[in-house]
């Protein structure tokens, strides 16, 4: 059963600590998937459970970003950072590496995809960097990944996608940020950005609705989303205008109207410094969490837009389901757990480690 609104204030009022305990009590029947920095500055990816024990450990040829797992097999891919060159397929029974995707000539990965439901085609988000336009290229599974076609996004700069219920209709975070493989990380038009949320049909390409940003916020970019069981859109964003301006980087959106935009109390809104990373729902789509890495701290939200509270964790960005509440990572090797009534319950500490921008919690 959900908490309502009410429950959920009085849950959480004055309950949010800000210094973690560091204990070994997380949940030992679940495992995360992630990327990480070592001391040395190499990038893997890495499995574990939730005691910090490794599994699997993979050597990727350059930073990791976003992770898809496709439940039915226990097969991931792992996304290169933007503006990415490959996707590696991986086995998490085994550890194999089945597949190294290389981005085909002429375009760049985004740093996000996702496994169809039926596991028959892995998506992910791409630029053909000489026209600007966002695609999401198409590449079927039992074909050793073969890039059969691409679906216009409708926009620029495409970074994560999900699926609606119906699991046919696509929603695409359009950050609207031009960038070329020859100009890493060089934001190439941020005074012609426009960003949208685009419902794609996947079977015909179709465009369904877009929304975008009022005009005056052009400049936020649309970067991290999840969807709730009743299709409710929860989006996270960057802004890239004057660092003097605080506007909302956090919304809603249901389908045919406008953007939810959602202000944090004054002082947690400033301490946000105009960047939020991961955004997940948790499992009874009654709340929502979003991380904040620059500001050192992670925020939480009910579904209806109400301001919940937030946890203090430093460099905090991955954010994924655990149990009823929430798994946060970080950039200094912290994982905590955050439990139903969205306190932080226990947290461990793996110095070596560097955990990077997402990860996902696999229940076993």
């Amino acid at each position: 059963m959900g908490i309502n609104r009410r429950a959920f204030l009085a849950i959480t009022a004055g309950l949010f600590i800000s210094e973690p305990i560091y204990c070994r009590t997380l949940d030992r029947d679940s495992r995360f998937l992630t990327c990480e920095r070592d001391r040395s500055g190499q990038y893997y990816a890495n499995l574990s459970n939730t005691t910090g024990e490794t599994i699997y450990r993979w050597l990727l040829p350059a930073r990791g970003h976003g992770i898809s797992v496709d439940c039915n097999t226990g097969i991931a891919a792992i996304f290169s950072r933007r503006p990415g060159s490959y996707v590696w397929v991986v086995d998490l029974n085994s550890g194999e590496v089945l597949w190294k995707i290389d981005a085909p000539a002429g375009y760049h990965f985004y740093g996000h995809g996702m496994f169809t439901p039926d596991g028959e085609y892995l998506l992910c988000t791409e630029n053909h960097f000489e026209s600007g336009k966002g695609v999401i290229g198409v590449y079927q599974t039992n074909q050793k990944y073969q890039r059969i076609s691409e679906i216009q996004t409708q926009g620029i700069g495409p970074h994560e996608i999900k699926l609606l219920n119906d699991q046919t209709t696509i929603v695409v975070a359009n950050g609207g940020i031009l960038t070329h493989p020859d100009l890493p990380r060089i934001k190439l038009n941020l005074d012609e950005m426009r960003p949208n949320l685009s419902y794609l049909d996947f079977n015909s390409g179709r465009l369904i609705e877009k929304v975008e940003p009022p005009g005056n916020l052009h400049q936020l970019s649309i970067r991290h989303i999840d969807v709730a069981d009743d299709n409710t859109v929860a989006i996270a964003m960057q802004y890239q205008g004057r660092s003097d301006q605080l506007p909302p980087l956090i919304a809603l959106h249901r389908r045919n109207s406008e953007l939810q935009l959602l202000r944090a109390p004054e002082k947690i809104q400033q301490r946000l410094r105009n960047y939020c990373g991961s955004i997940v729902f948790s499992r009874d789509c009654q709340s929502f969490a979003v991380s904040s890495p620059r500001g050192g701290l992670v925020t939480y939200w009910s579904i209806q837009g109400d301001y919940l509270g937030y946890h203090e964790q430093s460099d905090a960005c991955g954010v994924g389901q655990s149990g009823n509440g929430f798994m946060v990572s970080d950039g200094t090797g912290g994982l905590t757990q955050i439990d139903k009534t969205l306190t932080l319950s226990d947290t461990i500490k793996l110095t070596e480690r560097s955990w990077d921008n997402h990860l996902i919690v696999i229940n076993t």
